[in-house]
């Protein structure tokens, strides 16, 4: 039997539909509206300040001062107050980190420090920097740059020279075994990731830095190993304090087996312990003894390459604790081209321990931990090299 619903039922169900249909806006609109207003107040006033004191500056300030100089310290201002977690950087700075982060380097190539007569000391060298093309050393004194002396009045200044890239290249004179050398050495060059070598059937790899082609440049080199009849691996962590934590886990991967979502080889979690980021591993794994090397400079995405060899059983640990540095940094550029480098999480390894601020102790303690200059020669290399074939 057909039944007939009356025109005023029918109305009264379409109001009904469409009061419910409304409210239910209202609350979504309300809830985002809400969003946005939180903490608004606190924000206004803020702005307000800000406009007063700049008001006080501009009517009362016996001087000039361009907007571009009160925003940078402005902006300067707000990062310090962070603390060491934040770092503001000019258009040029950030220019400059973004080419660095893929290995694109400024200067020479040499790490120096001041002695106690105001004179370059080199304390290290890069691999393919044009520093050890031009043959400088470790230990080498700089003692002059374009015919001026070096001394303790001048060292920022003439030191800046080998880093910056404001001029294509720098003449200078250095002294070793009381031997002057007088050299002009070319600016920029392509960092390497990595060296290798074989030293009585022990693989050798130092990785300074995670870059892109670090993963695939690790690979090439086990593969060589392997072809060698090699019987372990050494790496070496010593002086890496590299941010990427990304290309350090595809590096990573290489040695470890697959991980899911549900255990990750890594996460990121926020200050509330959200996890906000994981990181896991594909199937494949290269099956040789591995001994990890590290140090006090050994940092950040080093640490948790060190750190989760030695959770998978993948490698011990030689040399002594490293620095405690478990923070995940990322760049935010700003409209006019600098940039904000912000904390933004903490990194949490396979095991779940976190190495920040405590750092890992290595499996074998040992006191001396520098590099010497060739890895046959290394006290650390040694030892660990001699556990792989005992």
């Amino acid at each position: 039997m057909n039944r007939k619903i009356s025109l005023g039922i029918s109305l009264g169900i379409t109001l009904i539909l469409m009061f419910v249909s409304c409210f239910a806006t209202y609350l979504f609109i309300k809830d985002k509206y809400d969003s946005v207003l939180q903490g608004m107040p606190e924000k206004l006033q803020r702005y307000e300040y800000f406009d007063e004191v700049a008001g006080v500056i501009e009517n009362n300030y016996y001087g000039n001062v361009s907007e571009e100089t009160l925003r940078r310290a402005l902006t300067q201002g707000y990062v310090d107050a962070l603390g060491e977690n934040a770092q503001y950087m000019t258009k040029d700075e950030y220019a400059r980190y973004k080419r660095e982060m893929q290995g694109d380097m400024d200067g020479i190539g040499a790490e120096y420090t001041k002695t106690s007569s105001g004179k370059i000391k080199i304390t290290a060298v890069y691999e393919g920097s044009n520093a050890k093309a031009a043959g400088l050393k470790k230990g080498d004194i700089i003692t002059a740059f374009d015919g001026i002396e070096v001394n303790k009045s001048n060292f920022d200044e003439l030191s800046s020279k080998l880093d910056d890239s404001l001029t294509q290249s720098v003449n200078i004179i250095y002294k070793r075994d009381k031997k002057e050398t007088n050299v002009t050495i070319k600016k920029g060059y392509e960092a390497q990731s990595l060296t290798m070598g074989v030293y009585e059937n022990i693989g050798y790899i130092e990785l300074r830095e995670f870059y892109s082609e670090t993963a695939d440049k690790v690979s090439e080199a086990l593969d060589t190993f392997l072809l060698s009849g090699i019987k372990g691996v050494v790496i070496d962590l010593r002086d890496n304090s590299s941010l990427n934590y990304d290309n350090a886990v595809k590096t990573l991967d290489l040695f470890v087996p697959m991980t899911g979502e549900e255990k990750a080889a890594a996460s990121v979690t926020d200050e509330k312990g959200n996890v906000i980021k994981s990181y896991t591993t594909s199937p494949g794994e290269i099956n040789l003894p591995v001994c990890v090397l590290v140090s006090d400079t050994t940092a950040a995405a080093a640490e948790l390459f060190a750190d989760n060899m030695r959770s998978f059983s993948k490698g011990r640990l030689f040399g002594s604790a490293t620095a405690g540095d478990a923070l995940v940094r990322e760049a935010f550029e700003l409209s006019d081209g600098s940039a904000l480098l912000l904390c933004t999480g903490k990194i949490v390894p396979y095991s779940t321990v976190s190495f920040e601020n405590t750092g890992l102790t290595p499996d074998e303690e040992v006191k001396s931990t520098e590099k010497n200059d060739s890895f046959k020669e290394d006290e650390l290399f040694l030892k660990a090299a001699a556990s792989l074939t005992q």
